[in-house]
């Protein structure tokens, strides 16, 4: 006869597991949403990453190590994301007019045409989850 299997003290006092109406801790929740806009910027041939810098480009030229401390990125990081962004056409760079030594990287008409397409992508799938929340049963 197999001896009866009983559950510890303290594990029978914790609280039941999580359901699947249970919040999903906030991280989990911002890594569920750049899946969302990572899968919307595939729709129009870019990566998250380079959809992080035309989008930070678009609110102006900046230097390479500039846009790699906003982005949070290293530099070498920047450099091969922006090298297959010029090589697109996507982005130029040029010496800044204020430093010769320095070199800014800015968006080209074909760039930001592109960012529209994919702010459009990325802002068309957060409606349809907007949406979708609206209609849930409160």
């Amino acid at each position: 006869m197999a001896p009866e299997l009983s559950l510890p003290a303290q594990t029978a006092q914790t609280e039941p597991p999580p359901t699947h109406n249970t919040p999903a801790h906030p991280g989990h929740t911002l890594a569920h949403i750049a899946r969302i806009v990572e899968r919307a910027v595939a729709t129009t041939d870019l990566s998250l990453s380079q959809y992080r810098v035309l989008a930070t480009l678009g609110e102006g030229q900046e230097a390479a190590s500039r846009l790699a401390e906003k982005l949070a990125v290293s530099r070498p990081s920047i450099t091969g994301v922006v090298d297959g962004l010029v090589a697109r056409g996507l982005v130029h760079r040029e010496h800044a007019s204020c430093d010769r030594r320095r070199i800014d990287v800015g968006l080209t008409d074909a760039g930001r045409a592109l960012l529209a397409r994919a702010d459009a992508a990325v802002e068309e799938r957060l409606e349809r989850i907007g949406q979708l929340l609206e209609e849930l049963p409160r």
